[in-house]
């Protein structure tokens, strides 16, 4: 007695970095407008795009890429933050300068703003360890002298830099709260936002963030970090991330060259 066998069906296979109604979210684990970004700095940097050239607009960054409208502006946006590339009233986005002579422009109309910069930009850390708080941290902290807090130094780049201009524009300095208890090893293994690593690690929400805005010039040490002139002007910025009930969960003690970042800040009446 003979059987017939019937074919085995199988599902169509999803194509990856597809979403309903996008194209091309995410491919090989990064996010699709970071590989697009990191494609046009590159036809930039290699005068593809000249100094004063138009960049294809959005329809056509889409057809190239085969991306969505959204993912096309994302990128866009990360050249225009890295200092590449301007809008222009009825001319379009021009390349404005290579990524050896740009600096980064830092845009923040709202707590949103703010935290998408932190995940947009790449912290590469040089150092973690422990600390004690002085007094005038501690004052500064609102916790006691002689608290040991997790410590780190690290320098920010441009968000999966290609070498092409990876010239870091700014030292970061953390102190992170003893309540997260094992995020020095968290740190190192990281592949995000230390916010949101703590957020998604430790379930605690960040409600509140405060900036402090300071000039200084550059000492020895920073200088050397950041391949700079020590005694040249810089811009120090203080950043406090706070839980829902007040407690202080990291502070973020930033020092950017003048000559590498610029804060832009919109306010609406």
């Amino acid at each position: 007695m003979s059987t017939k066998r019937v074919p085995r069906v199988l599902p169509p296979k999803k194509k990856a970095g597809r979403t309903k109604g996008g194209r091309n979210v995410f491919k090989d684990g990064q996010a699709r407008y970071l590989q697009v970004a990191r494609d046009l700095k590159r036809r930039i940097a290699d005068g593809t795009y000249a100094v004063g050239a138009r960049l294809p607009t959005e329809l056509e960054l889409c057809e190239q890429f085969d991306i969505s409208r959204f993912t096309a502006r994302a990128a866009v946006r990360m050249l225009s933050s890295a200092g590449l590339v301007m809008r222009r009233q009825r001319v379009g986005t021009v390349v404005v300068a290579t990524p050896d002579d740009a600096r980064y422009n830092h845009d923040a109309a709202s707590l949103r703003d703010l935290l998408q910069y932190a995940q947009d930009t790449e912290l590469r850390l040089l150092y973690v360890g422990k600390t004690l708080l002085s007094k005038a941290q501690a004052r500064d902290f609102g916790t006691k002298a002689g608290e040991e807090w997790t410590y780190a130094i690290g320098m920010r780049h441009e968000a999966k830099t290609d070498g092409h201009g990876d010239r870091p524009f700014c030292l970061t300095r953390l102190y992170l709260n003893p309540v997260l208890k094992g995020i020095e090893t968290r740190l190192r293994e990281r592949k995000s936002a230390v916010y949101a690593l703590i957020e998604r690690d430790y379930k605690i929400p960040i409600e509140r963030v405060e900036q402090d805005f300071q000039g200084i010039v550059r000492d020895a040490d920073d200088a050397a970090n950041l391949g700079t002139t020590a005694g040249a002007p810089a811009l120090r910025i203080v950043r406090r991330y706070y839980s829902d009930d007040g407690r202080l969960l990291e502070l973020a003690d930033n020092v950017h060259p003048s000559d590498r970042f610029t804060y832009h800040m919109q306010l609406r009446k």
